[in-house]
């Protein structure tokens, strides 16, 4: 799926940007269900634009999205980036409201290789909302340069580094519909610029844990997070093997379900 200078390209800088991965028609069918799911989940009363509308679990709620874990563009990436037997984290939709912080966890001991893949179903620019990312800023550093922009604060006073956020240097990755944006968690990101009601979403992957230490750290991840870790029913019980596959080392270690 991937070429080595791409792999290179995530390992180095913490990123990389598949372009038209998907057709206009898939990403319409993407863009329709994500309404529809959004929608389902409001009861039908119309999207206020006042504050970010989250979902979790997301993919599973519809057909089309729900398959996408098992199709070879991204199942690809997966195997690729972590292995054959990575497991996955979760799956998320949101419609943004305003501007998201910088934040991105500095990596804490058993941390485990974690790869975001993202969807942005409109076209996303530097102004109006697309991700920006410090280069590289995943990687483990003592002192940590970056530690002032890793909490996601919103305070409107913070100038980390004497200036406002939006104008830390950083790369800022314009998309059209169809390109996939992958990333690590750990390295920072943000956005600036964007409509209220903006569309980004996302199937999160990890590596297997190889080491007790490892294990522990996803325990630890699976306690504090709501939604994160737990599979879904659909999921566990699905027709499709590698969805079955990548959520059974989840049920194996006791990680509640999520009816979805």
């Amino acid at each position: 799926m991937l070429t080595a200078g791409q792999i290179a390209h995530f390992e180095t800088f913490g990123f990389v940007v598949l372009r038209q991965l998907f057709t206009p028609e898939e990403m319409a069918t993407i863009k329709r269900e994500s309404d529809e799911i959004f929608d389902e989940v409001r009861g039908g009363a119309p999207f206020a634009g006042e504050e970010r509308q989250a979902v979790q679990p997301f993919f599973e709620r519809r057909p089309f999205l729900a398959g996408l874990a098992a199709d070879d563009r991204i199942y690809g990436i997966g195997e690729d980036l972590l292995g054959p037997d990575f497991v996955l984290d979760g799956t998320e939709g949101n419609l943004h409201v305003g501007e998201t912080a910088w934040h991105g966890s500095a990596p804490r001991k058993g941390y485990v290789l974690e790869t975001k893949i993202t969807f942005y179903p409109e076209p996303v620019t530097r102004e109006t909302g697309c991700l920006r990312v410090v280069p590289g800023s995943h990687r483990p550093m003592s002192p940590d340069p970056y530690a002032p922009l890793r909490d996601l604060k919103r305070d409107s006073d913070f100038r980390p580094f004497g200036m406002r956020p939006s104008e830390i240097p950083s790369y800022a990755i314009e998309s059209q519909p169809g390109d996939v944006l992958v990333f690590t968690e750990n390295l920072l990101h943000a956005s600036f610029g964007g409509h209220a009601g903006r569309h980004q979403h996302a199937i999160s992957f990890f590596r297997n844990p190889q080491t007790e230490e490892e294990l522990a750290y996803v325990r630890h991840m699976y306690d504090i997070a709501n939604y994160s870790f737990r599979p879904s029913t659909s999921y566990i019980n699905n027709e499709s093997p590698r969805i079955r596959r990548m959520v059974s080392r989840l049920v194996e270690w006791g990680f509640k379900p999520i009816d979805a």
